[in-house]
């Protein structure tokens, strides 16, 4: 009998290794998570028109298995994900995802949703969302929230000196925490209030 020549040895190792490779990646299914976001609804300060807006949420794992983040859709193509999919979030971790809001098409009041699919608990999704104003660049005259800004910007007072900036953050939220809340509570109210 002849010796295995060392092409037939090292090729029968590489298909016995795939084989035990492709055997042992059997598909997992995706178990559901539970996820904290920090301030899942935000009213943002006002900003000039043309600036870009970066907004990070902080998404807090809470469970022994990662989340996954599979999709993300929003209420405007200005709003755009800076993270790659899909956005893992390790077990008993916390991570932040990074979106940027560009004001070149909106003035005004704009309020805008990010909806987030992945193997949350509750639901296969959960809504993020935000708000601000808008305001255009004036040419000639400054607009008020500019005149304040430069205002505050050179005059510091003392009272942010010793309790801190309270824009520090960008943004502030209420008391509520869960989008879907408020919209139930518009829903209803309109319900009430046509007779049928």
């Amino acid at each position: 009998m002849k010796p295995f020549s060392g092409k037939t040895i090292r090729a029968t190792l590489v298909a016995a290794v795939s084989a035990l490779s492709v055997s042992a990646c059997v598909d997992k299914e995706l178990v559901p998570v539970e996820a904290e976001f920090r301030d899942p609804i935000r009213h943002y300060y006002p900003v000039i028109q043309g600036e870009t807006l970066g907004i990070s949420y902080e998404i807090e794992n809470k469970s022994d298995d990662p989340l996954f983040i599979q999709e993300i859709q929003t209420t405007c193509g200005c709003i755009v994900a800076l993270d790659e999919l899909p956005f893992l979030v390790l077990p008993n971790r916390t991570a932040t995802l990074h979106l940027s809001y560009n004001t070149i098409k909106n003035t005004g009041f704009v309020e805008h949703y990010v909806w987030l699919y992945g193997n949350f608990v509750d639901s296969t999704y959960r809504e993020l969302q935000f708000d601000t104003n808008v305001v255009p660049n004036a040419d000639y005259t400054r607009d008020y929230e500019v005149l304040w800004h430069e205002k505050q910007t050179k005059t510091g007072s003392m009272r942010d000196f010793v309790d801190g900036d309270s824009s520090e953050k960008g943004y502030f939220t209420d008391e509520t925490g869960d989008p879907r809340d408020n919209n139930r509570e518009r829903i209803q109210k309109k319900l009430d209030s046509h007779a049928f």
